[in-house]
């Protein structure tokens, strides 16, 4: 049984005092041994269900009317489905499904607290079956449960119980994520996978975090830390740690002599401004069957406005060739005389890019298209798949 600090909310405090049977799994509360009656008029048992609201470690009142059932239609003591009842399927996690969702709004306002919800519904199902057997209640005794998930985060995920995705979200489980460069794009590309369930997501990049990186970049560093000079994988390391546990930072540059470190990656951001290296690293992640995706982009001032190209390139096994071609060759001769132009939300929207493109190759999203080039014209706002017809 757990003690963590959930158990001590005065809304699951007074549940246990009453003798409900109480659990916490995937961002729900869970009230088990449930009687309710069937269609046949026997009595059975089943649980009710809904995603909670968390600040930090507490539970918070104030979640809306709805509250979900698993079991057979609930219905009143002659057989009738009750009418608060819709058939609607929710994964509350892995391996446990709700069946029905309940809806009964006792006025504008709903319910005032967690308790009175739960017991609420918990008597407009259970006072039928104990209209046919007088033993069947819904308070068999105090139990008290939270279930560990494996989750990878620090705290609760409430975002993924609340949408109802626990089951597509899991998907990313056993991922293992590296991210090259760790600039403008590579840090927002952080900022989002750090909200995914993968096992781990590894910073690769040797650089120090400066001004410049503090507005290309995700948050806000305070003076004090740039006066610092902190190393730009081990300063957003230590932010994102206080979300995902598996975070890892390794403070070099990722260049030939040491690829070993891509060992174990199921898919890996390529981010970094270096082209010189690039050959090298694509070389590797091609020998290894290790997908990746490269992003870049391409911005120039005409007439005092900015204007450019954003470009989100994947490589998949069994479709190396096309990537390739797509990937832009070291220029050193060329690089040298371009200004590197990048803003914050370019950077930004070139990580989500990217992001969602990985997400489609893990079943995350929905793919119809398969592209593996995208391109976004700032001056035309166009998305361009250039993979389609």
């Amino acid at each position: 049984m757990s003690t963590a600090l959930l158990a001590r909310d005065p809304d699951l405090a007074r549940l246990l005092d009453d003798g409900y049977d109480v659990v916490v799994h995937g961002g729900h509360i869970i009230v088990r041994h449930i009687p309710y009656v069937t269609e046949d008029r026997s009595v059975e048992h089943g649980f009710l269900a809904y995603p909670v609201t968390v600040s930090g470690d507490r539970l918070v009142s104030g979640t809306d009317h709805r509250i979900w059932f698993s079991g057979s239609v609930p219905c009143d003591e002659h057989g009738r489905p009750l009418a608060l009842a819709s058939p609607e399927l929710r994964e509350v996690a892995e391996g446990v499904r709700a069946d029905f969702m309940l809806s009964s709004k006792p006025g504008p306002d709903g319910y005032p607290d967690e308790y009175t919800k739960i017991t609420a519904y918990a008597r407009i199902i259970a006072d039928q079956a104990h209209a046919l057997d007088s033993s069947a209640t819904p308070t068999p005794g105090a139990a008290w449960q939270e279930i560990d998930d494996d989750s990878p985060f620090v705290y609760r995920d409430t975002a993924t119980s609340r949408a109802g995705i626990a089951a597509v979200n899991r998907r990313f489980r056993g991922h293992r994520v590296v991210i090259v460069g760790l600039g403008g794009s590579g840090s927002y590309i952080l900022d989002q996978v750090a909200k995914t369930e993968v096992d781990s997501i590894l910073l690769v990049d040797g650089d120090t975090f400066d001004n410049h990186n503090a507005f290309r970049a995700p948050g806000a560093p305070t003076l004090e830390t740039l006066r610092g000079r902190p190393a730009k994988a081990a300063y957003l390391a230590s932010i994102y740690a206080n979300m995902h546990r598996g975070v890892k930072a390794c403070e070099e540059y990722l260049d030939e002599d040491n690829l070993h470190l891509l060992t174990g990656a199921t898919f890996v951001f390529l981010a970094s401004d270096a082209a010189a290296g690039k050959p090298a690293i694509i070389d590797w992640l091609e020998a290894h069957d290790v997908p990746f995706t490269d992003v870049g982009m391409g911005v120039e001032e005409i007439d005092g406005r900015l204007s450019g190209l954003l470009r989100v390139t994947i490589s998949l096994p069994g479709r190396r060739d096309a990537a390739r071609r797509r990937i832009p060759q070291p220029a050193p001769e060329r690089d040298a005389y371009t200004r590197n132009i990048q803003t914050a939300d370019l950077n930004a929207l070139n990580a989500v890019l990217a992001v969602i493109r990985w997400k489609r190759s893990v079943g995350v999203y929905a793919d119809a298209t398969d592209e593996g080039h995208t391109t976004y014209s700032l001056i035309t706002n166009e998305i361009a798949n250039e993979d389609l017809p």
